[in-house]
């Protein structure tokens, strides 16, 4: 049983970023690391049609996982407030309306995109085997995208606890089932790709009870629905997971444009891009948990009034991402052979791999920044930003720069047009989120910042 402490306002920051980085990254590693292994495995089958199909499929499920994200992210700081204000009462509430708001997001998400699933397909230029393979595929994972949200959320609510180790442990206990499913369902059944979908599905079911057990029993971070605090509970998390969810949005909304760009490369240039997004995945994971890792920790200082914690944690986090991008921008160059041979990536596919693992990681760590800037912003009550440079990013950033480099290098400059435009944006948007954190600080400062903080 917990207390429900504001464990974050005391003690080392940089034990607690890294703490809550790390474990946060070893729970995406072993998802990414699964789905590696799936497309892995779908390679030995040597069919680009079931690797383009995979690309295809995972693009629409990334509409479901980025609005679920949205929420559980707004969530986790509102709840982080209430316990950096001494609330823990009023922190279960708020858990609980925001595990009803995740389940509510991934229902209507599945059940739109369930309705429309052909139309969609074809738009992400998918036709043939590619075409029946992903429809199939997206039949058997959709509906388990609400015990995933389920499973995401818990996972959200127990870092915002502090619990982050537990967290960890809900992905981790899912990634050893599905890791163990995959190969049994793929080649020893002979389900293929219809075989790694059973498989996610088994993932989510453990997911979300895992995280539900965690979250009621060990931290005891529920409470009760009450119809009248509900909507009043429900509009305060809106007015962070509204913004949130829409920017979050435009990154699947980038990727579906890309998507369809290359697909006039043919088959093998949609296999490449497949290969290419589960490696971002799997190399850049600790970019994709900044915010809810960084979040909680700014969220409980900025509600306990704690200024100088608050500035030290982005400084922080800003020379982890750094540092992190570095390493890893040097990994990719050097292991490009290798990733060649290990997906079998051929013609357009094989230029797209290429291109990525030289220029992609540099590239890649400028896009991280931006990751901090969504956490400055959801804190600090700026969560409009949050859309405003996502969908900037998603047009801008993404459409001028896939059209012409797609029109100059091809496939693998579509690629590169996309992270160079995600690229600027990024450092437009980290620059706002200087300006902004600068400005909520100064406010701090002020007779009225407990009633600004109690707005946010």
């Amino acid at each position: 049983m917990t207390s429900n402490k504001a464990v974050f306002t005391e003690g080392s920051l940089l034990r607690h970023m890294v703490i809550m980085t790390c474990t946060s990254a070893t729970s995406l590693l072993s998802i990414f690391l699964v789905d590696i292994l799936t497309v892995v495995y779908i390679a030995m089958l040597r069919d680009d049609a079931l690797l383009a199909a995979i690309a295809v499929a995972k693009t629409l499920m990334f509409f479901i996982t980025s609005m679920v994200l949205g929420v559980a992210v707004a969530a986790g700081t509102v709840v982080s407030k209430r316990l950096g204000a001494g609330e823990p009462q009023r922190a279960r509430q708020l858990a609980s309306t925001g595990l009803l708001l995740a389940v509510v997001v991934a229902v209507v998400g599945a059940a739109i995109q369930l309705l429309f699933l052909d139309a969609a397909v074809h738009l992400l230029g998918a036709d043939g085997n590619a075409f029946a393979a992903a429809r199939s595929y997206l039949w058997i994972t959709l509906p388990a995208t609400v015990l995933m949200a389920v499973g995401q959320m818990c996972a959200q609510l127990l870092r915002t606890a502090g619990l982050s180790r537990q967290a960890m442990w809900i992905m981790l206990a899912a990634t050893a089932a599905v890791a163990v499913a995959d190969p049994v369902l793929i080649f020893l059944f002979d389900l293929g790709l219809d075989g790694a979908g059973y498989a996610y599905v088994l993932s989510c079911t453990i997911t979300a009870s895992v995280g539900g057990y965690y979250v009621h029993r060990v931290a005891r971070l529920t409470s009760r629905l009450e119809p009248v605090q509900l909507w009043a509970d429900i509009g305060h998390i809106c007015r962070i997971a509204v913004p949130s969810v829409f920017g979050n949005l435009a990154t699947p909304v980038g990727m579906a444009y890309l998507m369809a760009t290359v697909a006039q490369f043919g088959s093998q240039a949609l296999a490449g891009i497949a290969v290419v997004d589960r490696v971002i995945q799997f190399a850049f994971c600790v970019f994709f948990v900044l915010p809810g890792a960084l979040s909680p920790v700014l969220a409980q200082n900025l509600g306990a009034l704690n200024k100088a914690r608050a500035a030290q944690a982005i400084r922080l986090t800003y020379w982890l991402v750094l540092g992190y991008g570095a390493g890893i921008s040097l990994l990719l160059a050097v292991s490009a052979g290798l990733m060649e041979r290990l997906f079998h990536v051929e013609g357009e596919g094989l230029l797209i791999l290429q291109a990525f693992c030289r220029f992609g990681g540099v590239l890649w760590t400028v896009i991280g920044l931006q990751f901090i800037a969504t956490s400055v912003f959801i804190t600090t009550g700026r969560a409009l930003y949050v859309t405003v440079f996502g969908w900037l990013r998603a047009s801008l950033g993404t459409v001028p720069f896939v059209w012409y480099g797609a029109h100059t290098l091809g496939s693998s400059g579509a690629l590169l047009g996309q992270l160079l435009g995600n690229a600027l944006v990024a450092l437009v948007a980290c620059l706002m989120a200087m300006v902004v954190l600068r400005n909520a600080l100064t406010e701090m400062d002020g007779p009225a910042s407990a009633t600004l903080l109690a707005r946010r």
